[in-house]
Parts: C-alpha cells; sequence; structure tokens
C-alpha cells in the first residue's frame, strides 16, 4: 500500500535526491580533486565520493566512467594499467597539469556560484525589520 501524501517524510540532507543535472555538472571537478589527491581506479573512486559525501552520493561505475573517459579525451586525466597487491589488474588514472588548470578553474567557478546562492539566501530568509512587520500585521479586533 502506498503512502498517503500526508504521510510523506520531506527530504532530510541525509536522504535528499540530488537532481541528475547537479550530479553531472559537479562530476568532474569531484573526480579531478579526488586524483589531485593521488592516482586511483574507478572503484576507489566511487568509494571515495561517498565517504566525503558521509554516504549521501551514491556513484555507480556507469557513471563515473563516462567522466573518466571524458576527461582523458580533453587531457585532464592520464590512464595506466597496474597490477595491485591482490593480483587484479585495474586501470589507474592520474591528473594531468592540464586537469590541475581545469580544477583550478572549475573551483573558482563553483565558489563564485556558492556565494551567489548563499547570498541570495540569506537575504531570502532574513526576518522582517519591525516597520515592515507591522505593515504585514493585520488588524485585529479589540477584545472588550
Amino acid at each position: 500500500m502506498e503512502a498517503a501524501p500526508d504521510d510523506l517524510e520531506a527530504p532530510t540532507p541525509d536522504t535528499m535526491d540530488i537532481s541528475k543535472d547537479l550530479v553531472a555538472a559537479s562530476a568532474a571537478p569531484l573526480v579531478l580533486a579526488i586524483l589531485a589527491a593521488g592516482d586511483s581506479y574507478g572503484y576507489a573512486i566511487i568509494k571515495r565520493v561517498g565517504e566525503l559525501s558521509d554516504g549521501r552520493l551514491r556513484w555507480t561505475d556507469g557513471m563515473l566512467y563516462p567522466v573518466l573517459h571524458r576527461l582523458e579525451r580533453l587531457g585532464c586525466v592520464e590512464a595506466r594499467w597496474a597490477t595491485a597487491e591482490s593480483g587484479r589488474r585495474r586501470r589507474y588514472y592520474r591528473i594531468t597539469p592540464a586537469g590541475r588548470a581545469h580544477l583550478a578553474t572549475q573551483r573558482e567557478q563553483w565558489q563564485m556560484v556558492d556565494s551567489t546562492l548563499r547570498g541570495i539566501w540569506r537575504r531570502a530568509t532574513r526576518p522582517c525589520d519591525l516597520a515592515g512587520a507591522k505593515l504585514l500585521r493585520p488588524r485585529l479586533p479589540a477584545l472588550g
């Protein structure tokens, strides 16, 4: 049986679904930032995204590998095959100097967007001053 609309919980930061557009826009800078800390392979990158987001971002390999391949085509990352300690062959990715430059540009752009949104939201949620509140308050009949 489906829950009635009144029974649905409002999303919290821990359960909120992030739009596909926002996930797509943030994927390249997230991958590049992880690779800036050191070479890594697909599964480890997916795991790191989950750790950094406290489990709020759940990536799949079907989402990650197209991003890695695009970054590789753009010259932002290089890939190499290596054998892990477990004996398994893995494809490791490394950020390039062009990738570091791209990450720096992305960081500046995201910081500007973040700053702008915080400013808008701060003004939108600011309580109105007392004079404004008096204008909006309905007149109630005197009790008496």
